[in-house]
């Protein structure tokens, strides 16, 4: 296992909903309305956070699939309820590089890694279907999948129906979002995809 600092680096979530231009240009016209030296303090202070985080192994997570904050690397086998950043399949690769839908990276294909949480591990009975994904019999909320992107294309999804998690897989679902790229398009992730396990260290929930 590597580190997060592709995964949880300004992480890419425009998967099903795309940030309106004209709302992406509004924090820019604020600073552009700094004065010299407001935006020369504020510089110094972001260098030095970012210098602190970075001294301390800390990476920063700013994607709605997990929480906000600060997380580590750590050791160990994902276990359900576990951070992992994860790489995607070669295949969903190619097509999250043609569509956009992750920025480019160190994992097969060119693309970052995913931060995802686990929320089933080897000997768990996951079924799939379009309203909901069910582990173990517990239905997970906010688990309906998608049919189409934000640009309305077709959206590829995993096998709907029974599966029982074969002991080299994880299935990585966040629940927070609507628009997650997760298992439910991606299938069940092998334990040789993951990068790490991601140990929230202080997040705004």
């Amino acid at each position: 296992m590597g580190t997060l600092e592709e995964s949880v680096k300004h992480a890419h979530w425009r998967v099903l909903h795309q940030l309106d231009p004209a709302a992406a240009q509004i924090p820019h016209r604020r600073r552009c309305c700094w004065t010299r030296g407001h935006g020369a303090v504020g510089l110094a202070l972001a260098c030095s956070f970012l210098a602190a985080v970075l001294g301390f192994g800390l990476h920063v997570n700013l994607s709605p699939s997990a929480p906000p904050g600060l997380y580590r690397s750590v050791t160990g086998t994902p276990t359900r309820g576990t951070w992992v950043a994860a790489c995607v399949s070669p295949k969903a690769a190619a097509l999250a590089h043609a569509r956009g839908y992750l920025l480019s990276g160190s994992c097969p294909g060119g693309v970052e890694p995913v931060l995802k949480p686990v929320v089933a591990i080897a000997g768990d009975v996951v079924e799939l279907g379009p309203d909901a994904v069910t582990v173990n019999g517990q239905r997970l909320p906010r688990s309906a999948s998608a049919t189409l992107d934000s640009s309305g294309r077709s959206l590829p999804h995993a096998v709907w129906g029974r599966h029982v998690v074969g002991s080299d897989e994880l299935w990585l679902v966040s629940t927070r979002v609507a628009n997650s790229w997760d298992s439910r398009y991606l299938g069940p992730v092998s334990l040789s995809q993951v990068r790490t396990v991601a140990q929230p260290v202080w997040t705004v929930d």
